[in-house]
């Protein structure tokens, strides 16, 4: 992969973390205080669950917390291997 398609796929990364982590925030702030049985959950258009019942909605929450944390992570990784790849070549 080239030097353009890791900048790419890091920005989409790290745009992907933020609203991740904003879902999880928006989530864990309706905590268990909604309207009737539950609400539903959609993320980018994609509906993930349409009846979430109270007591589950941290958890959900939790969950996109810790997607979140991973998308970041491969974000750092694929900066880190760039960074180690760029300084092996000028070794040689």
């Amino acid at each position: 992969m080239n030097s353009f398609g890791r900048w790419i796929f890091l920005v989409a990364f790290v745009l992907i973390t933020i609203l991740l982590v904003n879902k999880g925030i928006e989530l864990w702030s309706i905590g268990t205080n909604v309207d009737g049985a539950g609400i539903g959950i959609n993320f980018l258009g994609i509906e993930i669950n349409d009846r979430v019942s109270e007591e589950n909605i941290p958890s959900y929450a939790c969950g996109f917390f810790i997607t979140s944390a991973f998308t970041l992570l491969a974000s750092i990784i694929a900066l880190k291997v760039k960074r180690n790849r760029a300084a092996g070549s000028t070794r040689r």
